[in-house]
């Protein structure tokens, strides 16, 4: 079943049969949100009823069950319980009860995230700002100008520790304390990956940031342009 989690993370029962599905979905949404598995119905209705998830994921053409009595059952008990239909080709949505998103196979990791993401309640999540770079912190997103790019919870630490510090060297020793809770320095591997990712992600996006490597000081993040000394924006989404 479900985990812990030091930082918020989203719950998703992701209810299927397939294990090709499973292979290659779980591993990219475990990075991403808390996920328990069911195969069948009885043993989806007992998680939901035990676990209470934000989210239950179906996917409609893998599971050997009555998908529309399933739904009803779930929404006459747990009325605000979203659902998300994984739908295959040529399968007609008005056939199935309202769901709160859907996708049909064959599609992306990333159009699945993206489209979990505006599924999934965004109250109480924190935005940090700075010269139009955001981080949704419980998301797990940052987003430049239109451009969104999904993290793992260990990166989107790490993007929050620059984000909270911009211009700043922060060292290797704050960094490894702040996202792994160490003061462990015997092996930093981790943390070049990670720096190597979201260097990545910028990039990816387009923006004009650059997360700058301060020899045997640490890295810092840094504005291709605009004006030093701007401070970091905080929001809180209601």
């Amino acid at each position: 079943m479900f985990g812990e989690s030091s930082l918020k993370q989203y719950r998703i029962l992701f209810v299927e049969r397939q294990h090709a599905v499973e292979q290659e979905l779980l591993p990219t949404l475990a990075q991403h949100y808390e996920i328990a598995l069911a195969h069948g119905r009885k043993e989806a209705v007992t998680a939901v009823e035990a676990e209470m998830p934000d989210l239950v994921l179906l996917d409609v053409p893998s599971v050997r069950f009555d998908t529309t009595r399933f739904c009803e059952d779930l929404k006459q008990r747990w009325p605000s319980l979203p659902l998300f239909f994984l739908l295959g080709k040529g399968m007609r949505l008005d056939k199935f009860p309202r769901a709160h998103g859907f996708l049909r196979h064959p599609f992306t990791l990333r159009q699945l995230l993206h489209r979990l993401s505006r599924v999934l309640p965004e109250c109480n999540g924190v935005v940090v700002a700075w010269r139009g770079l955001q981080l949704d912190v419980a998301g797990y997103s940052l987003t430049w100008a239109t451009e969104t790019t999904f993290l793992t919870p260990k990166q989107a630490a790490l993007a929050l520790a620059f984000l909270r510090a911009p211009e700043k060297t922060l060292s290797r020793a704050v960094l490894m304390q702040e996202v792994w809770g160490t003061d462990y320095l015997g092996d930093t591997r981790t943390l070049d990956v990670h720096i190597h990712w979201l260097r990545n992600a910028l990039k990816s996006m387009g923006a004009p940031f650059q997360l700058k490597t301060q020899r045997s000081e640490g890295y810092r993040l840094l504005s291709l342009k605009a004006k030093k000394g701007t401070s970091p924006e905080i929001t809180t989404e209601s």
